[in-house]
């Protein structure tokens, strides 16, 4: 199966395949207005919905899968089932006083049929939560936790009662990448699907995360025409913290570890204003769990698992953020340095690791070998919002969207070493990705990185202008010099320790002492001498009344005579006019050459005079004065060494 990408703007959307990324006649190129589109988990299938209805069609037009309208102009989202089996679209809720609105609606892919349905109030969580195998759907509502088996039938089969609201459900789809595909050896995959279940706080009870596996939750539901009751069992593992307003759960690809973030709207610190973060790590067996030790103050960027379910990495504290390579056991074992980076993205083949800054920040990105530690690429994305990797590791698609952005929208394919290889710029963009593959498809990616291939002519007409794109390291801007300080060092009071250890920060001084010192303009003084103002050990008014008395003193024979003689006042008057001449006949070319360009303005603006004149056109006294001052400029202009 070839590379594809999809994309979605207000007046175009369609599907591209590489490697010329040309749209495919898949989607007509006039479709617009396209609401959502979604792409099966195995790449097969591409579901676009309108406001005639929804569009199933084959991703590919070498595929024989059938092609259907589905009578769903309502829809807004889409989303197909893990065996591509059913797709799910919502649709927003509508008040009704007869009959209760069902919203997410569930569509046979073979037959396009509409198979069940069901109400859904938010739009936030509305995708059905299905294991892998399709054997069970699991559903929150209020405090309890819904199983449906089958799972399109109407009624539930087991209800499990909890202590607490259920906040959220985050299901493992637990899975090994195939042999040789990376040069590390992966996780086994676990035997069966595990369920992370949020629980808020209650009458004063901390908020917790328990990890079941699925057979703890479903044992016993057997009868689909009849409801089992029961409270939720007690969990193999669990973590509880008070401190939770939102939380991301993100599972290893085998489905043994879970990383969770934990994030308050408020920081009752005072430190952040954007709220408090923190990272947990906890396995589905109980053997490990605890707080993720960040040794840098900060929010939490980002965090992703490793395809091998070996290694996490974690981008977090103040900008320029840290990137931490962890092993399982929450110890660090690498770092990236620190950048302006706030993504992280593994390669599906977990050889190479992304790091970018988007958003606010200025679009770097990095690319990493994950063995060796090195840097593999580095190039420049300005003003991404988006980003991802091919199932195949060899392309990265960064896009501008909109309404983050609404200019500059399109995207751009790079190859994995760095080169910009295709750009497609599209108004008003709103969504794009790549045609996903089954982990166990997925492809294995050399040893070594490969050699990019050529871009096409897309590059080379719409890459701005000085942009390069051949994936070399581009030289940090720094920070800003002022003219007078160019080329010097600078001062240690303004310099930050940002690849300290510790995360503690200190305030940078505007100046040490009571008085800030005078401004030292460098070329003007006495050569040897330090800047004016600056004070020597045993200085001072005595110093001072000392060096005066000594001038006084007859001069005397020997080292200290000549040392005399060669710092009388005429000495050093000529040291400093030889100094001065040398410094300053870079400035004193550049004011002629400055002065030279004035009387050419002028003798510019006198020739459109005289052609005015022969026009017709009457002129003012002081115009005539100025004609006939056009001699005396011309003269002027061949004394300065400049042509007339």
């Amino acid at each position: 199966m070839s590379t594809q990408y999809a994309f979605r703007a207000q007046k175009a959307s369609g599907v591209a395949d590489g490697p010329s990324w040309q749209p495919t006649a898949q989607v007509a190129p006039e479709t617009s207005d396209v609401r959502c589109y979604a792409y099966s988990p195995n790449g097969e299938y591409f579901a676009y919905a309108l406001a005639s209805g929804v569009h199933l069609i084959p991703s590919s037009s070498s595929s024989s899968a059938p092609s259907h309208v589905l009578p769903a102009p309502a829809a807004v989202a889409a989303a197909f089932s893990p065996l591509s089996k059913t797709l799910f679209t919502f649709e927003r809720p509508v008040k009704s006083d007869t009959d209760v609105h069902k919203n997410v609606r569930a569509w046979d892919v073979v037959s396009g049929e509409e198979v069940a349905g069901w109400h859904q109030k938010t739009f936030d969580d509305w995708e059905p939560i299905i294991t892998q195998d399709e054997s069970y759907l699991l559903r929150p509502s209020s405090s309890d936790l819904l199983v449906f088996s089958p799972p399109l039938s109407a009624r539930p089969s087991i209800r499990l009662k909890g202590d607490a609201p259920i906040k959220g459900l985050f299901l493992s789809s637990p899975a090994a990448l195939p042999q040789g595909t990376t040069n590390a050896r992966p996780v086994p995959a676990h035997s069966e699907p595990a369920v992370a279940v949020w629980l808020g706080e209650k009458k004063g009870a901390p908020a917790r995360v328990q990890l079941y596996p699925l057979s703890q939750l479903v044992a016993g539901g057997g009868d689909p025409e009849k409801t089992e009751n029961r409270d939720l069992p007690t969990a193999l593992a669990r973590k509880a913290f008070y401190k939770a307003d939102k939380l991301s759960v993100k599972w290893n690809k085998a489905g043994t570890m879970a990383l969770f973030l934990t994030h308050t709207d408020v920081d009752a610190t005072g430190k952040s204003y954007y709220g408090e973060t923190n990272l947990y790590l906890v396995s589905l067996d109980g053997s490990f769990d605890g707080l993720v030790d960040l040794d840098k103050e900060g929010p939490i960027y980002d965090f992703c698992w490793s395809p091998t379910s070996r290694e996490f990495s974690v981008c977090y504290g103040y900008m320029p953020a840290r990137t931490q390579l962890f092993d399982s056991k929450a110890k660090p074992v690498h770092s990236f340095g620190s950048q302006h980076r706030n993504v992280l993205l593994y390669q599906p083949q977990g050889k190479l690791l992304l790091s970018a800054g988007f958003g606010n920040l200025a679009g770097g990105v990095d690319v990493w070998d994950v063995s060796t530690r090195q840097k593999v690429a580095e190039f420049k994305a300005s003003n991404s919002s988006s980003c991802e990797w091919s199932p195949c590791g060899r392309y990265i698609m960064t896009a501008t969207l909109s309404p983050r952005l609404r200019v500059d929208n399109g995207i751009k394919i790079w190859w994995c070493g760095g080169q910009l290889l295709h750009i497609h710029p599209q108004e008003h963009l709103y969504q794009a990705s790549f045609r996903p593959v089954l982990v166990k498809d997925t492809q294995p990616f050399p040893a070594v990185v490969p050699q990019a291939p050529e871009p096409n002519e897309s590059v080379a007409l719409y890459r701005p202008k000085g942009e390069v794109s051949n994936g070399g390291e581009s030289k940090p801007a720094g920070a800003y010099r002022p003219p007078g300080a160019r080329g010097t060092l600078a001062s240690d009071a303004y310099r930050r320790d940002d690849e300290a250890s510790s995360g503690a920060s200190t305030p940078t001084p505007m100046f040490k002492g009571g008085k800030p010192a005078q401004r030292y303009v460098p070329g003007h003084g006495i050569p040897g001498a330090g800047p004016p103002g600056s004070a020597t050990p045993g200085g001072g008014k005595d110093a001072d009344k000392k060096k005066r008395v000594r001038s006084k003193r007859p001069l005397k024979d020997g080292a200290e005579g000549k040392e005399s003689e060669a710092n009388t006042p005429a000495e050093v008057a000529e040291q400093v006019a030889k100094v001065q001449i040398g410094e300053d006949a870079g400035a004193v070319d550049e004011a002629v050459a400055k002065k030279v360009r004035n009387l050419t303005k002028k003798l510019k603006a006198i020739e459109d005079l005289k052609d005015r004149i022969k026009k017709g056109d009457t002129l003012e006294k002081t115009q005539l004065q100025k004609i006939e001052g056009e001699a005396q400029i011309r003269s002027e202009i061949e004394a300065l060494g400049g042509s007339s």
